[in-house]
């Protein structure tokens, strides 16, 4: 343990007589002149050279932050606070990404803006998530106190399109994110249609459906194109109505929707059409779209299906159709797990299965179905949902008076553990 002042000083003298180095040596091995090195560890300079520090800091293999930190208040120049924040950067240090980002605006001898934009076009060019962040963090955290709001609404975009990915804290990144609709106006207008777009996928994601339509209505209000993105949108705001049984208004844009010249549209909106005919119950003309879009589809998108056919089923009664799709599960269920939707029916598709086997008095099987719908839900932290097939399978065992096996208990606690979680690949 370093006893020896609070100054870099002090603690260089204690590193280097660790080392046994003399003098000399030191300054043989870092180029820095002896006298350079004495009169620092003597605190002679209010503020020596940062190259020297640095220098002398990796050499003798001292944190960083303890050799930054006690001279970076006593900085003016921008120049050498760019520098600076180039060395932390590339040692992948946040904390001191985030100091030294934020002494370069503080610093009085900098122009504010030049600064900002400085900050901002280094985060765009970092390959590291962490860093990438901190720096955002910066611009977002001094451009709000400072009453700055083009960039405070640039960086709070950039940071939402990042947090957005882990799938972990999608609520609470939404939360969050919503900040940055009160500034949408500051960006461009292709970045104002993406967010609008962009929360309008997250708040279906998550069940806000009426958020959902509101946020693609005002993406679509100001975007002019015939794109594939503004296609989503239309989709996104077909499948809320759906969700908020509002069956005529989902009508409405799904005749819309197909007025886009795109593949995935063509492929979405036969589904689509079928689904409709469900919901209104026309199940004579469901049944057949639905699995026509079944068997025409790649394997990674047949769940949705799937599950649209299977609700049909058991509302017309169809065992042996829904024993058949059970059957052609290897089929049927995607292969490569990557979106938060494929979870979400996975999910789904699991717990339909687990009710329709507890039903048929085949608990087995049902219990087992349930366990691996919250296994899908608890990968993507969907709680409420995952919490609803919990409750199925503890209603049947408290209607047959009977306790949980012990081997049911393991398998949840390994769920909740997350040691059998099905993980996408976008989490973090």
């Amino acid at each position: 343990m370093i006893s020896e002042g609070k100054t870099f000083g002090g603690i260089l003298r204690v590193y280097r007589n660790r080392a046994n180095l003399t003098l000399t040596e030191l300054s043989e091995r870092t180029g820095v002149a002896s006298g350079t090195i004495s009169k620092i560890e003597s605190d002679a300079f209010t503020l020596p050279n940062m190259q020297h520090v640095m220098k002398l800091a990796k050499e003798l293999d001292i944190p960083l932050y303890t050799a930054i930190v006690p001279y970076l208040h006593k900085i003016k120049r921008e120049a050498t606070l760019r520098t600076l924040l180039e060395a932390v950067m590339q040692e992948k240090n946040v904390v001191l990404t985030n100091k030294v980002a934020l002494q370069l605006l503080n610093c009085p001898k900098s122009n504010t803006f030049l600064s900002l934009d400085y900050l901002y076009q280094t985060a765009g060019t970092e390959a590291n998530e962490e860093l990438r962040l901190a720096l955002y963090d910066v611009i977002c955290d001094y451009s709000r106190e400072n009453g700055i709001p083009l960039y405070l609404a640039r960086s709070l975009f950039q940071r939402y399109m990042i947090r957005r990915e882990n799938l972990s804290q999608l609520d609470q990144t939404y939360v969050e994110g919503k900040e940055l609709l009160h500034y949408t106006s500051y960006l461009h207008i292709n970045e104002r249609i993406l967010a609008y777009y962009k929360f309008s996928f997250h708040a279906l994601r998550l069940g806000f459906y009426s958020d959902c339509i509101h946020l693609c209505k005002q993406g679509l209000e100001i975007d002019h194109s015939q794109s594939e993105q503004k296609a989503a949108a239309i989709l996104a705001i077909i499948i809320s109505y759906f969700e908020l049984e509002d069956y005529t208004l989902g009508h409405f844009y799904l005749e819309r929707y197909e007025m886009f010249d795109y593949p995935e549209v063509h492929k979405h909106a036969r589904h689509i059409r079928g689904k409709l005919y469900g919901k209104t119950g026309k199940f004579d003309k469901a049944i057949p779209v639905l699995q026509e879009c079944l068997a025409q589809q790649a394997q990674d998108d047949k769940i949705v299906i799937a599950n649209d056919l299977l609700e049909i089923y058991l509302q017309v009664g169809e065992e042996k159709k829904i024993r058949e799709l059970f059957l052609a599960e290897a089929s049927i269920l995607p292969e490569n797990l990557t979106t938060p939707n494929q979870y979400n029916q996975m999910g789904l598709y699991f717990r339909t299965k687990g009710i329709f086997y507890i039903q048929k008095n085949e608990v087995d099987l049902g219990i087992d179905s349930l366990v691996e719908s919250v296994n899908y839900y608890r990968a993507i932290n969907e709680i409420k949902q995952a919490d609803k097939s919990l409750s199925v399978l503890f209603e049947f065992y408290v209607s047959q008076k009977k306790n949980l096996p012990v081997g049911i208990l393991h398998k949840l606690v390994n769920v909740y553990n997350g040691s059998s979680n099905h993980r996408s690949k976008q989490e973090v």
